[in-house]
């Protein structure tokens, strides 16, 4: 049994670019965990481009909230190789929650555009638990 997905909730992955070709798109990869109030937190792994002798990987968390179609979070790196500021992003989510496009920024500095896209195919699969009877022992 499945259903359509109508929430962030999942597992996506996705690329954002800089501006004027400034460093190679980057691609990333999200969990997202959405409540019934839209509002959702998440951590993300995206390789290190500019500083990787520092760290391959870095890691950062997510907080924001999605209005309808609308969706708008911020991401805080947590300092490993060399990241430790923040970039906010805001975007929209087609009517599937498959695919969510925008824009990111770093305040004051510079932004750039993202996509993302489910991992998971967009459904929620109903978990069937099958329960096996206990081995009997014969004496």
């Amino acid at each position: 049994m499945t259903k359509r997905r109508s929430t962030l909730t999942g597992s996506w992955s996705g690329a954002f670019r800089y501006p004027d070709d400034a460093f190679p798109e980057t691609v990333f990869n999200a969990q997202i965990e959405e409540n019934i109030a839209g509002a959702f937190v998440g951590s993300v792994q995206e390789p290190n481009i500019i500083r990787p002798h520092l760290s391959a990987i870095i890691d950062a968390t997510l907080e924001g909230a999605r209005e309808g179609s609308a969706l708008n979070f911020i991401k805080y790196y947590n300092g490993n190789g060399g990241m430790g500021h923040l970039v906010t992003y805001d975007g929209v989510v087609d009517a599937s929650f498959q695919r969510s496009d925008g824009k990111w920024s770093v305040p004051g500095s510079w932004s750039g555009t993202f996509f993302m896209e489910r991992d998971d195919l967009g459904v929620e699969e109903a978990v069937e638990v099958k329960v096996e009877a206990p081995i009997q022992v014969r004496k």
